[in-house]
């Protein structure tokens, strides 16, 4: 799918997915820096805040297992909502109900609800990206990865609304609470967008067109009518699909590595505190945030094959600074480069991914949940499962070949024509 984001018309549906992806990565990017704290405050050991990232996995996957039969039943507008209004009455019982509790008891509650959460979350994120793949179907990359640039801008005012409010003297529920309010005003817009209905005109002739490409048979569903996806009743995805899927195993497991494990790596090789190596992950993020924001410009330039191929190179420079550096400084600085890298990776192979369905987004979607949670749970467990064997550092050379790997899924799945 081509990716001019000149011609990319932002309706207030788009903008309201755009929002709902900024809450549920709220709400991603808080479950990190308050694990610590949250295992701390009920008196449950310190390495099982690690527990938070797989009740995270494991929503992701029951997401993937759950999208199609609900989209198929309801529409995707309807499992938006339900997927939203799921998140959010999980985020208000973190923010409550473990408190009443003490030791594992309320750590068991913590998992549950986060699991919950993300199962709600990961299902308003897969049926928004289909649902932004068939309203902007000629500039879908574009809108998927502002998408994500919302995502991870809000992704970097999370940690740091997390230390105003312990700074403040508060507890950790209330950044559940923070997460919470975005929750709401994220669902609320979504109602309201729904209602307008301003979207149908310019979309659905393009939405036809673009996907019959590679399915003459597809035609594209009203948002609020149950989708009757021919896939759902004969699984199977074409070859090239998966291929792409490779690359985006290799890409989010290459973001969560660093991200569980970055810190650790800083501390040794520069001696940094626990605080600096930990505040250091938010130049990875922020590198991101910066690169989603402008990514529509470079893709433009550079199309989505070659933007994806720089990605991956940026990625491998960037954590190649990262592991050699000795000083702080400059581990910051390999961590910004990786995180440009990273930035449009995810969401322009999940754009590829869609395309090579065969007219089906919704269950490509949902398998790419499957890859996503596998890559999210997966990763991070593998090296920190080697890093028991050998150092930290010698399993975070594991990183590279998940980085040449997703280069090869690229190379390999690249749409023909394009």
């Amino acid at each position: 799918m081509s990716t001019p984001s000149g011609g990319l018309q932002r309706t207030p549906v788009t903008w309201a997915i755009y929002g709902t992806v900024g809450a549920y990565a709220g709400f991603i990017y808080l479950t990190g820096p308050v694990s610590p704290v949250l295992v701390a405050d009920l008196g449950v050991a310190a390495a099982s805040a690690g527990l938070v990232g797989t009740a995270l996995a494991g929503g992701s996957i029951t997401a993937a297992a759950t999208a199609q039969t609900l989209v198929r039943r309801f529409g995707r507008d309807a499992t938006m909502r339900l997927g939203l209004a799921i998140a959010a009455l999980a985020i208000a019982g973190l923010a409550t109900l473990p408190r009443l509790l003490e030791g594992w008891a309320g750590f068991a509650l913590v998992l549950a609800l986060v699991w919950i959460a993300a199962i709600g979350g990961t299902l308003t994120l897969n049926v928004g990206t289909a649902r932004l793949a068939a309203l902007h179907a000629e500039h879908s990359g574009a809108a998927i990865t502002e998408a994500n640039a919302a995502a991870a801008w809000v992704g970097v005012l999370s940690p740091l609304a997390l230390g105003a409010v312990l700074g403040a003297g508060l507890g950790w529920w209330v950044g559940f609470l923070v997460a919470l309010v975005l929750a709401l005003a994220a669902l609320g817009f979504l109602v309201l967008a729904g209602r307008s209905r301003p979207d149908a005109p310019p979309t659905e002739d393009r939405t036809r067109r673009t996907m019959s490409v590679v399915d003459e048979s597809y035609e594209a569903p009203e948002a609020d009518q149950p989708v009757r996806d021919d896939a759902a009743r004969t699984p199977g995805l074409p070859r090239m699909f998966w291929v792409a899927m490779v690359a985006l195993f290799a890409a989010v497991g290459t973001e969560f590595a660093i991200n569980f494990l970055g810190s650790t790596l800083i501390q040794d090789h520069t001696g940094a505190s626990t605080s600096e190596a930990t505040s250091a992950l938010a130049a990875s993020i922020l590198g991101v945030a910066v690169g989603r924001t402008f990514g529509t410009r470079v893709t433009d330039r550079l199309g989505p094959h070659r933007t994806l191929i720089t990605g991956f190179a940026l990625t491998l420079i960037g954590f190649t600074i990262l592991w050699t550096a000795q000083v702080l400084a400059l581990a910051v600085a390999g961590l910004f480069v990786g995180g440009l890298g990273l930035a449009t990776l995810f969401p322009l192979i999940i754009d590829r991914g869609i395309g090579l369905s065969s007219g089906h987004p919704d269950l490509a979607m949902s398998r790419a949940s499957y890859v996503t949670g596998v890559a999210t749970g997966g990763a991070p467990f593998a090296l920190g499962a080697i890093g028991g064997i050998v150092s930290v550092s010698t399993a975070m050379l594991l990183v590279p070949v998940f980085i040449v790997l997703g280069l090869l899924g690229v190379i390999a799945s690249r749409p023909e024509g394009r």
